[in-house]
């Protein structure tokens, strides 16, 4: 399989964002450090139609050489990790996997 593209939609509980960006950042260049199969990981804040940030959204925006790259990511102690990290901090977690299209 040829590179993955993986976009996570995270709702954080009101007043956790500050805390939540912090996470996500740290985590985002751990990534992108550490692990080879990790190309891209950016971390997004979603905009109104009015282009203001929709509170307490965020999105990553994640790129993988392949799916083993991607089964390694999520087989990290860091990522194993931030289950316990995020449970007090999010409403919700959305992934979508997604493959690329020539």
């Amino acid at each position: 399989m040829e590179k993955l593209s993986l976009v996570v939609e995270y709702e954080t509980k009101p007043g956790a964002l500050v805390e939540f960006l912090a996470i996500m950042q740290s985590h985002a260049k751990a990534c992108l450090v550490e692990e080879p199969g990790c190309h891209r990981f950016e971390i997004l804040r979603p905009l109104d139609e009015s282009g203001d940030p929709i509170p307490n959204r965020v999105m990553a925006s994640e790129m993988f050489t392949d799916q083993a790259a991607l089964i390694a990511h999520r087989a990290t102690a860091r990522w194993q990790a931030l289950a316990g990290k995020f449970k007090p901090l999010l409403i919700s977690r959305r992934p979508i996997l997604n493959q690329f299209l020539d």
